[in-house]
């Protein structure tokens, strides 16, 4: 099981989820977040980090060239697209950074679930390969960081319709990139986390809101416990990583 702990702002934050055995930190680079963090205080983050775990950048609706500029400065491993951007933003980023991992950010609502599966459609037709896909929790106005949680319901109505789409993957003559693994976002915290992933089964799990003691600053107690919980309850091989 990866592990992302996402919305870090501060060196000590992000030594303490190492120090917990997480996989991955998240660095918000959405100006109207209350996790927002410039590309010069993230610089410091992932040289302190980057070596030992993941360093995944989170933009939204940002333009490409702001991306592969941020992309370049830090040294990301992966980017995080938690807003409404186009296919051919996404794919710009793609072709400018190609060795950084893309991860597609969803908030998926009922009713929603037919323009999710569309949308990672086009990113295969068009040459993006997808290292994960993220399913939050939609709030109108909000990009993340909510702490709601995704209905169940609706998770397993997902991944239906992305083991349809690859069966017509597997069909076609002009097979595509594998499809992406699955990372479950929203309300995760840890007493929450275990029974949300029983419930859901994903690759990967991603919490902010749910290991801090307010926004932008975690408590390295609750990301020991967010960590101890998942780990205990589902062993597995060596951390994971994107």
């Amino acid at each position: 099981m990866w592990i992302k702990i996402c919305g870090v702002t501060n060196v000590d934050d992000a030594e303490a989820i190492v120090d917990a055995g997480a996989d991955a930190v998240g660095l918000n680079f959405f100006s109207r977040s209350k996790r927002f963090i410039s590309a010069d205080d993230a610089n410091t983050i992932c040289d302190a980090v980057n070596s030992k775990l993941d360093v995944v950048g989170v933009f939204v609706n940002s333009a490409a060239d702001e991306v592969v500029d941020i992309v370049r400065h830090v040294q990301l491993t992966a980017v995080q697209f938690h807003g409404d951007e186009t296919t051919a933003s996404i794919a710009a980023v793609h072709e400018a950074c190609p060795g950084t991992g893309i991860v597609r950010a969803f908030r998926l609502r009922a009713g929603g679930v037919v323009d999710v599966i569309q949308s990672i459609r086009e990113l295969r037709q068009n040459g993006v390969p997808l290292a994960a896909v993220l399913v939050d929790a939609f709030v109108a106005d909000e990009y993340g960081g909510t702490g709601h949680m995704v209905d169940a319901e609706l998770f397993r109505d997902f991944r239906q319709q992305l083991s349809c789409l690859a069966d017509a993957a597997g069909s076609s003559e002009n097979r595509v990139s594998p499809l992406p693994r699955l990372i479950l976002a929203g309300g995760l915290t840890p007493t929450t986390v275990v029974e949300a992933v029983n419930a859901v089964q994903p690759w990967g799990i991603d919490t902010a809101s749910g290991v801090e003691t307010r926004p932008g600053v975690k408590s390295s107690e609750k990301i020991r416990q967010f960590v101890h919980s998942v780990r205990t309850a589902m062993p597995s091989d060596p951390p994971k990583r994107l």
